[in-house]
C-alpha cells in the first residue's frame, strides 16, 4: 500500500471517529449531570438549585451547554422562595482551557434573569450573604488534587431584572437591564463594561472600564473603575477605587466626577414605574422619619467634581467645583462654587453623625443672582424676575428633619431688586391662600399673572425652631406691603400679619387696608382677616423692625411719590439682624394701628 492510500485511509478514520464521537455526545443524556450540579452549588453557597430544563450541549470547538429555566432558592428568611430565576442559561467552554486544567468560558450568557436581592428587618443580613456547609468528615485523599481554575471572558445579561427589598428601611428599588455585557481585556483595568437599562421609565447608561468583581471579595486588593455615566440629559464620568481595609475601618472611596451635565431631579422623585407616590398625609412638611445618618458611619469618602451645569430640584448651577467628604461619621461638602443665573454661589455643609444627637450646620451665601434666568434653565418661567441675593447660616440637632427644624437656629435672607413675581411663585403656598397674597400687589382691575415689584426683602431669625419673621417688605407701584410674626418650626403652626398699604398719594392712618393674619400650619395655612389678631404684629414690624424707630412715619403718613426709599432702609436694617426691644415700642405705635377698631 502506497503512502497515498495510506493517508487516505487514517484520514477517513479519523473522520469515522470524530463522527462517532459527535454522535455519542450529541445523543448522550447530560442530565445525568443535574444532580452533580446542585450538589456543587449547594456546597458552595448552601441553597437548592433547581434546573427544569434539559442540559444540552452543542457540539463546536469551544463546546457550549444550555439549559433553563433555572431557580436558586432564597434564604430561609426571605420574602420571596427564589432570589435568582432566568428563562435560560448558555454556557460556552475552552476545550484547551479544560486540558490545562481550567475552567474557561469563553461565553456565559443569561436569558431573562430575576435576580432579588434583600436586606433583612433587623438590617443585619443580607440574602446575598451565604452560609458554609459543615465538612463532611472523610479520610484524606491519597495524594492532593490542584483545585480546577475559573476564568470568565465574556459575560452576558438580556432582559433582566434585578429588585432590591430593605425591610430595615421599607425601600424598594427595581432596575431593568435591557443589556449587560462584561468582556475580559488587558490592561490596569482587565474588564470592559457596558450596561443599558432603565430605572423608573428613565433610561440610563454605563460604558467603560472596570477591574475584576472578584476583587472586591479581597480586602488586599483596590477596586478601581472608569466609567461613562449618560442618563436622561446628563451626561458625566467617574473614575476612582474602593478600598477596604482590613479591620473594624470601613471601605473609602476616592473618586472623581467630572462632566457637562448633571441633572438629580428626576432621580430624586418620588416615582414608582414612572409615576408620582402619593404621599402618606402626615399633616406635617416635615417629616418625622430618621434620616439615614447611619451611612455615614459605613463608608469614607473623598470625591472632587466639576460639573459644567448642575440642575437640582430648586437651584441651576453652572461652573460648579467642590468636594464631599466622609471621614469617621462626619460629612462635609464644601466649600463649594459655582455660577447661579449669572451670579457668584457659596456654599458649605457639614453633617456630624458622631454627635448625638446629629448635628447639622448650613450656609449659604448668593450675590447677584438673575433669579429668571436661573428658574428659566429650571423650566420655570414666569415665576420671579429680579436680581436676588440670598444670604443663610442655619444649624440644627436631630435624627429626622421634624427634630432638625424644631432645633433650628441661625438666619437667613433674601433681597430682590426691580423685578417680576409671577403666580407660580406664590403656588408655594395653598391656592386659596396665593390668590389672597396676589391681592394685596395689585387692584383687580389690574390684576395679570405677573407683579411687578420694586423690591422684596424678607428676613427670618431663628432660636431653638422659634422662626421670627423680623423683616418683610414688598413694594409695588400700587401698594407697599409689610408684615412679621413667627412659625413655629417644632409645631409648624404660623402665625404672621400681613398688612397692606396703598401708594396713591399720601394718606392717613384711617383709611389704610385692613390687615391679614396668616395662619394654620406649614401644611394647611390659611389666611383671613383679623385685625385683633394682627395689630401688634403689624405694629412690631411697621414701628421698628423694618424701618427703625423714625421709619414709622416715613412709611405710613408720608407715602407718595415723593417718599424715602422704602426698600433701601429695609434692606440696612435687615442686614443688622437686631431686633429692637418689645418695650416702648408696642407703647408708641401700638395704639395708633388700632385703627380697624
Amino acid at each position: 500500500m502506497n503512502l497515498k492510500k495510506i493517508v487516505t485511509v487514517a484520514t477517513a478514520l479519523i473522520a469515522v471517529v470524530l463522527l462517532v464521537g459527535f454522535w455519542w455526545l450529541s445523543q448522550y443524556d447530560y442530565n445525568r449531570f443535574k444532580p452533580l450540579i446542585a450538589e456543587q452549588v449547594g456546597a458552595a453557597t448552601a441553597r437548592e438549585i433547581d434546573i427544569d430544563g434539559d442540559l444540552r450541549l452543542k457540539i463546536r470547538l469551544a463546546p457550549t451547554l444550555t439549559t433553563g429555566p433555572i431557580r436558586l432558592r432564597n434564604a430561609a428568611w426571605g420574602s420571596e422562595p427564589n432570589m435568582l430565576t432566568a428563562e435560560a442559561l448558555e454556557i460556552q467552554l475552552s476545550l484547551l482551557g479544560l486540558l490545562r486544567n481550567k475552567g474557561v468560558f469563553k461565553r456565559l450568557m443569561l436569558i431573562k434573569p430575576v435576580v432579588l436581592v434583600e436586606r433583612s428587618a433587623d438590617g443585619t443580613k443580607s440574602n446575598w450573604e451565604f452560609d458554609t456547609p459543615p465538612a463532611k468528615e472523610s479520610s484524606p485523599p491519597e495524594k492532593a488534587s490542584k483545585p480546577l481554575e475559573f476564568v470568565l471572558e465574556y459575560a452576558e445579561i438580556e432582559d433582566g431584572k434585578l429588585r432590591i427589598l430593605n425591610h430595615h428601611t421599607g425601600d424598594a428599588t427595581t432596575l431593568l437591564i435591557g443589556n449587560f455585557v462584561l468582556e475580559r481585556q488587558w490592561g490596569s483595568l482587565p474588564v470592559k463594561m457596558a450596561l443599558k437599562g432603565v430605572y423608573n421609565e428613565k433610561a440610563f447608561s454605563l460604558e467603560g472600564n472596570i477591574n475584576l468583581f472578584s476583587d472586591l471579595f479581597y480586602t488586599s486588593k483596590d477596586w478601581a473603575f472608569d466609567l461613562a455615566v449618560k442618563a436622561e440629559q446628563s451626561e458625566v464620568t467617574l473614575a476612582g477605587r474602593l478600598q477596604r481595609p482590613s479591620g473594624e475601618k470601613p471601605p473609602r472611596l476616592e473618586a472623581t466626577v467630572k462632566g457637562p451635565r448633571l441633572d438629580v431631579r428626576p432621580w430624586l422623585a418620588d416615582e414608582e414605574n414612572g409615576r408620582p407616590v402619593a404621599k402618606k398625609n402626615t399633616g406635617r412638611v416635615f417629616s418625622k422619619a430618621p434620616l439615614p445618618f447611619d451611612i455615614f458611619h459605613q463608608l469614607d469618602l473623598q470625591a472632587d467634581i466639576e460639573i459644567e451645569e448642575l440642575l437640582m430640584p430648586h437651584i441651576a448651577l453652572k461652573k460648579v467645583k467642590t468636594t464631599l467628604r466622609i471621614d469617621g461619621g462626619r460629612f462635609e461638602a464644601g466649600p463649594t462654587q459655582a455660577v447661579a443665573g449669572g451670579g457668584d454661589y457659596q456654599a458649605h455643609l457639614k453633617i456630624d453623625a458622631q454627635a448625638k444627637p446629629p448635628k447639622v450646620t448650613a450656609n449659604v451665601q448668593i450675590n447677584q443672582m438673575n433669579a429668571g434666568l436661573m428658574l428659566k434653565e429650571l423650566g420655570l418661567n414666569n415665576m420671579m424676575e429680579g436680581v436676588v441675593d440670598f444670604q443663610a447660616d442655619l444649624e440644627g440637632q436631630g435624627a429626622s428633619m421634624a427634630k432638625l427644624m424644631g432645633s433650628l437656629n441661625g438666619h437667613a435672607m433674601l433681597v430682590s431688586g426691580e423685578g417680576q413675581l409671577g403666580k407660580l411663585f406664590f403656588g408655594l403656598l395653598d391656592e386659596g391662600v396665593a390668590n389672597q397674597v396676589i391681592s394685596l400687589f395689585k387692584p383687580l382691575e389690574k390684576r395679570s399673572q405677573t407683579t411687578p415689584i420694586e423690591c422684596l426683602v424678607i428676613r427670618f431669625d431663628s432660636a431653638g425652631g422659634a422662626a421670627q419673621l423680623s423683616k418683610m417688605i414688598w413694594v409695588t407701584p400700587d401698594s407697599i406691603v409689610v408684615g412679621g410674626g413667627r412659625i413655629d418650626l417644632a409645631t409648624e403652626k404660623i402665625d404672621i400679619g400681613i398688612q397692606p398699604t396703598p401708594r396713591e398719594g399720601k394718606i392717613s392712618l384711617g383709611i389704610l387696608s385692613k390687615p391679614f393674619r396668616l395662619g394654620g400650619t406649614l401644611a394647611a395655612p390659611a389666611m383671613h382677616i383679623d385685625p385683633s389678631a394682627t395689630a401688634i404684629t403689624v405694629g412690631r414690624v411697621a414701628g421698628g423692625l423694618l424701618f427703625g424707630p423714625v421709619g414709622v412715619a416715613v412709611a405710613f403718613s408720608s407715602i407718595g411719590n415723593n417718599v424715602a426709599n422704602p426698600c433701601l432702609e429695609a434692606v440696612q436694617t435687615a442686614e443688622k439682624g437686631v431686633v429692637p426691644e418689645e418695650k416702648g415700642l408696642l407703647e408708641s405705635i401700638g395704639d395708633k394701628l388700632r385703627f380697624w377698631e
